[in-house]
């Protein structure tokens, strides 16, 4: 007898523990690709333990939709939205995570009919990734602009100039060329006064 999923008969190579295990494994590798969770995750926003909270988190979402078959994109995204700023100090205010509700919700109609060629994909994208740069970190470095600069934060020079000032442990080296930082001036009141780049 062939199994069934939400009234639809599966083929019989098909079990409602294949499907939930592979829309589980989705769920992990949909917010695998979530920039905001993985830089709260590198940057412990959510104390010691985020790479937990990240698989509670995973695991969380699946409770969700298996308590709430009906869940829309709507709805996982204001419980994504909930968790990063209960669990990771996170105001996430970029659409993301409407991205990512939508992503698992279309996953899990695509799981729900037996079709894991997605899931599959995203597997083999995730595991090239690992093998290509590990567990690094995501660092960010303060630039000094200049006010004739276009809006872009970078391109391809700047990518090159960033390459040059590496050596060979990967460890940034010091620009001699920077400007000395301008200590701020404090008035009688107690505010700071704001100094326009061009009078530095």
């Amino acid at each position: 007898m062939a199994a069934s999923q939400g009234g639809v008969a599966l083929p019989p190579q098909l079990t409602t523990e294949k499907i939930q295990s592979k829309f589980d494994l989705s769920i992990a590798l949909a917010l695998s690709t979530w920039p905001a969770l993985t830089l709260a995750i590198q940057n412990s926003w959510g104390g010691p333990e985020s790479v937990e909270k990240r698989d509670w988190f995973a695991g969380a979402i699946s409770d969700l939709i298996a308590g709430a078959p009906d869940a829309d994109v709507e709805y996982l995204e204001e419980f994504l939205l909930q968790v990063m700023n209960d669990e990771f100090d996170v105001n996430v205010e970029d659409g993301s995570a409407e991205e990512i509700a939508a992503k698992i919700i279309g996953l899990r109609k695509l799981t729900n009919q037996g079709d894991f060629a997605m899931v599959d994909e995203m597997y083999q994208q995730w595991q090239e990734r690992q093998s290509r740069v590990g567990s690094s970190r995501i660092n960010f470095q303060l630039v000094d602009r200049k006010d004739d600069e276009d809006d872009t934060d970078w391109d391809s020079d700047d990518i090159q100039e960033e390459d040059d000032m590496m050596d060979i442990d990967g460890m940034p080296q010091a620009n001699k060329s920077q400007k000395e930082r301008i200590q701020p001036k404090i008035d009688d009141d107690g505010f700071t006064e704001v100094i326009s780049k061009k009078r530095r």
